[in-house]
């Protein structure tokens, strides 16, 4: 009866053996927050504001979100102007300016065309993920791990097909995780960021089958995710913010004449259904509450784009509540952060009019992490269905950018992808 166990029990260390050796990462994709993906153009002849502005990239690719040149007051306007984007609600497209082309930058591998260093986004947001996981379990940028950034301009809607030199995320990511999970041998896990998180959740829910996700994801972390939007987002319309960056990096006025014209705004806008009666903006002669946001924005005129505005929370705002819910086949894992106080009602001391921009005389402030308030950010355990496949972690005392370098997340991070890091894939 000895023999027999110990033949057993070397064939047991054998096996070891291979499947310590032959360890093959879940390959990991990275997905960026509202104004976390750099952005290029290519231009054609495009009208500018003014002089100092290039109207003709030769063909060439032009990175303009950040680039520190396009920050220079005198590339201001160029720059915003280059980032406009049109709603036309009776065909149901999306325009950029005509003559130009544009493209999220550094995809998979986080550079710019031409450049080898990774972007200056991606290092700010992913480096201290990057070389956690390396260390961890040998990850490396480009092999098993990549950055799939998206015009952030964007609601899902647009995601789905490229129309007008507009969109097409979702097929590009499709791809890039079959690729992905078929040289590794591995399913996918997504990790995304912010907006990144409702960008994922409709991938999830409206793109692609069950039984491609069963085949191709082996989980989803879902990082400080504003699931039903967030107050904050109003100051983009009301004045212009930072949206959580740096100002060295994203100055703040430069932030209100894009996101008033996206379509992502709405997604970040607090949603009525999540916010109810709260007032969000309160003025001397009226409050305002998550059900006004469409109001508010038809009120400040053209510097918000009142009209396309109005017309995107229309398509978006209720398809948008009918996404609240863990996608099948999807195990979730839905981590946030609080305790860093979080701007829940803004009061003006004027009324609002036609091309108001004023910041808030005062704040009232509540729980959350700084950008996203606290009952946007436990939606999933308080309000969504409850499925057996989600989970939720908490990380006390950290903002919504600190939770990308936490050293807590960033260890969960870790013990989440070596769990199941065996070869039961490669075998079979």
């Amino acid at each position: 009866m000895v023999f027999p166990s110990r033949i057993s029990y070397s064939l047991h260390l054998l096996w070891v053996f291979f499947a310590t050796s032959f360890a093959v990462n879940h390959p990991l994709i990275l997905v960026p927050g509202l104004t976390g993906s750099g952005l290029e153009i290519k231009e054609h002849g495009a009208v500018m504001p003014h002089s100092l502005c290039r109207t003709d990239t030769k063909g060439e690719w032009m990175k303009v979100w950040v680039s520190p040149v396009q920050l220079l007051p005198g590339e201001k306007d160029c720059l915003l102007t280059r980032l406009t984007l049109t709603y036309d609600s009776e065909s149901d497209t999306y325009s950029n300016l005509p003559n130009v082309e544009l493209r999220a930058a550094g995809w998979a591998n986080g550079s710019d065309a031409h450049e080898s260093h990774l972007d200056l986004l991606y290092e700010y947001e992913f480096r201290s993920i990057l070389n956690t996981l390396n260390e961890a379990h040998g990850y490396k940028l480009g092999k098993d791990v990549f950055i799939a950034p998206y015009d952030w301009r964007l609601a899902g809607d647009a995601h789905s097909k490229r129309q007008n030199g507009v969109g097409g995320y979702y097929p590009e990511l499709q791809l890039l995780i079959e690729e992905a999970v078929k040289a590794t041998g591995k399913q996918a896990v997504v990790l995304s960021h912010s907006l990144g998180c409702p960008t994922i959740l409709h991938f999830f829910h409206k793109f692609v089958s069950d039984d491609w996700k069963s085949q191709y994801i082996h989980g989803w972390v879902a990082l400080s995710s504003p699931w039903m939007g967030g107050s904050n987002l109003l100051q983009s319309y009301l004045g212009g913010w930072t949206l959580g960056f740096p100002t060295w990096l994203i100055p703040h006025d430069y932030v209100r004449p894009v996101q008033v014209n996206a379509s992502s705004g709405v997604w970040m806008s607090p949603h009525p259904k999540a916010f109810g009666n709260m007032p969000i903006v309160q003025t001397p002669s009226r409050n305002f509450t998550a059900a006004d946001v469409k109001e508010v924005v038809q009120i400040l005129g053209k510097s918000t784009w009142g009209n396309q505005t109005g017309a995107l929370f229309d398509k978006l705002q209720g398809p948008y509540q009918d996404l609240q819910s863990t996608p099948s086949k999807i195990k979730l894992h839905n981590w946030y952060s609080t305790g860093i106080k979080t701007g829940e009602q803004f009061i003006f001391d004027t009324d609002l009019y036609d091309g108001f921009d004023k910041a808030a005389a005062k704040t009232v402030w509540g729980d959350g992490d700084g950008l996203v308030n606290l009952l946007s950010l436990k939606q999933v355990e308080e309000v969504w269905p409850k499925d057996a496949g989600t989970s939720t972690r908490v990380f006390p005392n950290c903002s919504h950018f600190g939770i990308l370098k936490d050293p807590r997340m960033l260890k969960a991070l870790a013990e989440y992808l070596g769990e199941s890091q065996n070869v039961t894939t490669l075998l079979v």
